[in-house]
């Protein structure tokens, strides 16, 4: 059977000095330019298919197999780095934008970015306000949150953004239900796994797969064909790391990730 894999990626760098700039802890998930354009190539000689984001928003409609590029956060190099090697593939990502690191955070895109990657024919999506972790907040900032992420979005880009992904993976009930109602009708999370070629369920988060530092090519490209045995291994340690949330709560998961880490504590 066909699947979809979600790959889902964070900050790029071309140099080293760009790597240092990126922040500590956003560093396991960054990636050279020349990874990232390798493991474009490899999909292509592969014939995998990167299909359109906006593919998955034809609800009803079976899921196409391959995989589906997509971007957290809006780190600047979305737009400066990612965007021209994809430009030159003819390939489309989906970039999910933290609105209140827009023009504000080093580092990160500015609104004139964010625009032209929904310009150059990529889709862009909400990836909340302050990328604090959903499930933590307050019915009242929850929906701030979100309504405000959205709204901004929207007036940003003059376009109905409809995808979504949560801060961090965290979501529950509550989070579920005010992001439809906010109007996004296609939600991602960060659970490891692979879509079957059926029609998307517009109510459950999509599960995803983390493109990081040390991924090598040849589990790459075992994510990228939706590889049984490598899946199961990664749903494996992902399960482990999400009793232990819960088990010691979101923050204080946080705070011991940075301490691993060796960098001063803040949400990645």
């Amino acid at each position: 059977m066909k699947r979809l894999s979600i790959l889902m990626y964070h900050g790029l760098y071309a140099t080293e000095a760009q790597r240092l700039a990126i922040d500590p802890i956003d560093r396991p998930y960054a990636l050279s330019t020349e990874t990232f354009a390798r493991q474009l190539d490899l999909l292509a000689a592969a014939h995998i298919p990167v299909i359109h984001p906006r593919a998955l928003e034809q609800i009803g409609e079976p899921v196409p197999g391959g995989v589906l590029l997509t971007f957290d956060d809006g780190h600047a190099s979305n737009a400066e780095l990612a965007l021209p090697l994809l430009k030159q593939r003819n390939l489309s990502a989906l970039f999910f934008i933290t609105t209140d690191f827009i023009g504000r955070r080093a580092g990160f895109c500015s609104w004139d970015q964010v625009r032209t990657l929904a310009q150059q024919g990529m889709t862009v999506g909400g990836h909340g306000q302050t990328h604090r972790f959903l499930s933590d907040l307050p019915d009242d900032a929850l929906k701030t949150e979100l309504r405000q992420s959205h709204a901004r979005l929207e007036d940003e880009l003059q376009m109905r953004v409809r995808q979504m992904s949560f801060p961090g993976g965290r979501y529950d009930d509550r989070c579920l239900r005010i992001a439809r109602e906010t109007g996004y009708t296609l939600l991602h999370g960060s659970a490891t796994g692979a879509l079957p070629a059926r029609q998307v369920a517009s109510s459950r988060p999509l599960p995803r797969l983390a493109i990081r530092s040390t991924t090598t090519d040849a589990t790459f490209m075992a994510y990228a064909r939706a590889d049984t045995a490598t899946l199961l291994r990664a749903q494996a340690v992902s399960q482990a790391k999400t009793w232990v949330k819960r088990l010691i709560g979101n923050a204080r998961y946080h705070q011991l990730y940075a301490r691993v880490k060796g960098v001063p504590h803040q949400q990645p």
